[in-house]
């Protein structure tokens, strides 16, 4: 059950780094109007890490 949670977690973990990316493209490029987004999307990436780094501490521990 933890497993289908740790890929689940990491597919989400994908589309957050793709979206954050796009978000630094466009902000690079001065068209990000909304800077508050790039801080939102990373905090957002290290809360899915921590995530699936608990879920793998407790697989491991049974």
């Amino acid at each position: 059950m933890a497993k289908k949670n740790i890929d689940k977690s990491s597919q989400e973990l994908k589309k957050l780094n793709k979206t954050y990316f796009d978000l630094k493209m466009k902000h690079s490029s001065s068209a990000l109007k909304e800077t508050h987004k790039l801080s939102e999307a990373r905090k957002d990436i290290a809360r899915i890490k921590t995530k699936i780094n608990q879920e793998k501490r407790s697989l491991n521990n049974g």
